[in-house]
């Protein structure tokens, strides 16, 4: 190294031994920074693997994995980080007390107040039946009943509750509105009244086609097993077919009555009629039992024992509880209350559309105002006539629909529960704050969560609160 020069040639010396110092100190500050930026996006990163890692403990545990199925899961995604099954078991009772807590705080009876009515059903995990409300519009999970519960007094609570709601009807021979009301009241839930009816109506279909399928492959089987030519004993098999068609025809005959009958029947349930007038309570009453005379015609002993059960249940009384309700909203600016009864009209017929076409409930009012508009035959006015129509829509939204909802919500919940041997109760928190915090991915709830849906605001995402409510009872814990 010897004679190699330190600075490029021709460059003069600097004595300056001060601003030396001073750049080489600005370098050193400049290292010294990236460095921190650098040792700061690490951190930032490694934290965010760590709550990506958490968010999919939870995810695959609520999208039904077991605790063993997600942690051979996380090995694969995050070999690095990913607990055992007995930390993932620890971290998922942290969850379910941390959204038990969020969940009583921001959505355990916030939705009643708001209700016409609701639909109520039980579930059972590790053997605790648990009573859930479910609203309908948003189909929220408003209310769960676990507290106290224990497999010594389970009989006595559901005997209390659900069965009062489902047992009044079929078993007493109580009117819906009668049964409910010793449950809560002025709720309505069609449901658990046509289930029966419904059931026997789908199994009707089931059976005609199984009958021909099986004679079918009796035949394939059969011709299969001869010589060829088959023989004269294929016209025996042919006959047999014949007659499993004709089976299956009778089958399929009497499953479209029925289910043509299933149709007239909630139809007769529903406070509205094709013209979006308000039924009377007797007009309920008569549609409902005209409904039922219709099974008369149908040779199908099973039909005729759950008609038997369906007769004198509706009486009505949910028209008496939405006629005031819909007389309280409020008009649009320069309309008089002698006007009122036509713009409802409308509306409820707006309504019974957009409901049986499954638009979206953003976008229905919007709709049903600008048809409105037209109807009456004054298109400027649409703009002023949405808002009418967005309460309209609200109310008759938690209505009718109330016997389908609670299926809605525990077809997923059953589906979440299915990988646990054993769940805490306290699981169903879990379940419940998650499903009320994401958005539905279609349908007429579409990009909304049942939060919004439900007019809750919430001050950050679902998961986000659910994570750092986990952490800080981590904390605690340590």
């Amino acid at each position: 190294m010897q004679g190699v020069p330190l600075r490029p040639a021709g460059r003069p010396r600097d004595d300056d031994a001060p601003r030396r110092a001073r750049r080489l100190q600005e370098r050193l500050d400049q290292t010294n920074a990236t460095l921190k930026t650098i040792l700061e996006a690490q951190a930032n990163s490694e934290q965010e693997r760590q709550q990506a890692c958490q968010r999919q403990i939870i995810g695959l545990i609520f999208n039904g994995n077991s605790l063993r199925s997600t942690a051979e899961c996380l090995h694969l995604g995050f070999p690095d980080l990913a607990p055992e099954k007995s930390a993932i078991g620890q971290q998922l009772s942290f969850a379910c007390e941390a959204a038990k807590e969020l969940y009583k705080k921001y959505f355990s009876g916030k939705g009643l107040s708001k209700l016409i009515v609701g639909a109520c059903d039980e579930i059972y995990i590790s053997g605790f039946p648990i009573l859930e409300i479910i609203e309908p519009r948003s189909l929220a999970i408003v209310g769960l009943s676990i507290e106290g519960m224990s497999k010594d007094n389970w009989s006595r609570l559901l005997s209390e509750v659900s069965e009062t709601i489902v047992g009044g009807v079929s078993d007493q021979g109580l009117s819906v509105a009668a049964a409910l009301e010793k449950a809560v009241p002025s709720w309505f839930d069609i449901w658990h009244l046509l289930r029966e009816f419904s059931s026997l109506t789908g199994r009707l279909e089931e059976s005609a086609y199984y009958w021909i399928g099986l004679e079918q492959q009796r035949l394939a089987e059969f011709v299969a097993s001869m010589p060829y030519p088959a023989g004269k004993h294929v016209q025996t098999a042919l006959k047999r077919l014949e007659e499993a068609q004709e089976k299956c025809r009778r089958g399929i005959e009497i499953y479209d009555q029925a289910s043509t009958i299933l149709g007239f029947l909630y139809e007769a349930a529903r406070p509205l009629d094709q013209n979006g007038c308000l039924k009377t309570a007797g007009r309920m009453q008569e549609d409902w039992e005209a409904a039922l005379d219709l099974t008369s015609h149908i040779n199908a002993a099973s039909i005729w024992s759950a008609a038997d059960k369906l007769r004198g249940k509706i009486d009505g009384k949910i028209v008496k509880v939405l006629e005031p309700l819909l007389r309280r909203i409020a008009l649009p600016t320069g309309w008089k209350e002698s006007e009122r009864e036509l713009l409802q009209r409308l509306a409820c017929k707006a309504w019974l559309y957009h409901h049986k076409h499954y638009t979206h409930l953003l976008l229905a009012p919007q709709l049903a105002s600008e048809w409105m508009a037209i109807q009456l035959d004054m298109p400027f006015v649409a703009p002023h006539l949405e808002g009418y129509c967005t309460a309209v829509f609200e109310l008759l939204d938690r209505v009718p629909v109330a016997s389908s909802a609670v299926e809605c919500v525990n077809s997923i919940i059953r589906l979440r529960q299915g990988g646990k041997r054993h769940p805490n109760p306290d699981f169903i928190y879990l379940l419940a704050w998650l499903h009320n915090t994401r958005s539905f991915t279609e349908g007429r709830r579409k990009g909304l969560t049942p939060a919004q849906l439900l007019g809750i605001q919430l001050p950050d995402n679902g998961w986000t609160m659910l994570l750092n409510a986990m952490a800080a009872k981590f904390a605690l814990s340590n």
